[in-house]
């Protein structure tokens, strides 16, 4: 939202501490409103936790991120319990983002186990609509290795492979987004 871009403008613009500021601004009043409304602002409560994280990250406070995204993932899970079909994909993307924010802090374990969980978690909604979901299935499929490269362990191919052969297909029927 108009958060978001304020915060991208200032930081494009030199001002870390600014974006971050904003950022925080925005987790406030959400927190506010979601406690008056929460069937309203939980999920723009969670996104702004989400991009709080990212900020903290950006700016060095790696336990402040973990924890922001952390507390993104938990709201997320209870929207995506009562609304799989609607918050699926945005759980995903927090799952992702921990993943990120564990992997900063030395978890590669735990970043792993977040990234293959954001797989699980976006694939019937993947399979169901590819081109929609392409983007993010594409990042976190690239995440996914990564992290199991962090981690000692080969990449699970049973869940990985038709995720890669979707986005393969995808690719070759002119869909840059999705290759």
């Amino acid at each position: 939202g108009a958060i978001d871009f304020w915060c991208n403008w200032l930081s494009d613009n030199g001002d870390a501490a600014g974006a971050l500021a904003a950022a925080r601004k925005a987790v406030a009043i959400y927190r506010d409103l979601a406690a008056a409304r929460p069937e309203v602002y939980r999920p723009d409560l969670a996104l702004s936790l989400s991009n709080l994280g990212n900020w903290l990250s950006e700016n060095g406070n790696m336990e402040g991120a973990l924890a922001a995204a952390r507390e993104a993932v938990a709201i997320r899970r209870e929207l995506a319990a009562a609304r799989p079909e609607v918050y699926r994909p945005n759980l995903a993307t927090s799952l992702i983002n921990l993943g990120n924010r564990l992997s900063e802090n030395g978890d590669a374990a735990a970043a792993l186990a977040a990234a293959q969980e954001a797989i699980e978690t976006l694939a019937p909604a993947f399979h169901a609509l590819p081109r929609r979901h392409a983007a993010l299935m594409k990042y976190i499929a690239k995440e996914y290795p990564a992290y199991c490269d962090e981690a000692d362990i080969e990449p699970d191919a049973a869940l990985l492979d038709p995720i890669i052969a979707k986005l393969k297909r995808l690719a070759d029927e002119g869909d840059g987004e999705a290759g």
